[in-house]
């Protein structure tokens, strides 16, 4: 059976590659792993804002993961503290991960996009193909039009 892995960590989610992860396993009849990455407690650089988005992120995630389930996908949901990549190329070494949907980098003006040689370093310490996902782009609200003109 197929295991695809679906990464995050707290600062960010990966919401277009867990949609295309769940599409494909309805497909095929795979489970989908979703690993949501927690920095480790000695970051300072993880400060109070930070704590709220990842809280928002887990709350947004669980809800996801319920969806799924309730659509009949095959889910587990893992949570780990450490450094992002060393995590999931644990991960996926562990649970035999046959395949890892990732969101391309640099895709996304904002700058929320998986760091290119974050994911450049897992794929070549991982066994099994990678899928990269290009996030949606959302515009920016100074970017909007004003409809009431």
């Amino acid at each position: 059976m197929e295991r695809l892995l679906v990464s995050m960590e707290t600062r960010q989610g990966a919401w277009e590659a867990w949609s295309r992860a769940v599409s494909l396993a309805r497909r095929i009849k795979a489970t989908v792993y979703a690993l949501l990455v927690v920095p480790p407690q000695s970051d300072l650089a993880f400060g109070p804002a930070d704590q709220e988005l990842a809280k928002a992120v887990r709350k947004r995630l669980d809800l996801l993961v319920e969806a799924a389930k309730a659509d009949g996908v095959n889910v587990a949901l893992f949570v780990t503290e450490g450094r992002y990549e060393a995590e999931v190329i644990r991960f996926a070494r562990e649970h035999r991960i046959t395949l890892l949907v990732a969101e391309q980098a640099g895709t996304d003006p904002r700058g929320t996009g998986r760091d290119a040689s974050a994911i450049q370093k897992i794929r070549h310490l991982i066994n099994c193909p990678v899928e990269l996902v290009s996030p949606r782009q959302h515009p920016h609200p100074m970017e909007t039009k004003d409809t009431h003109s």
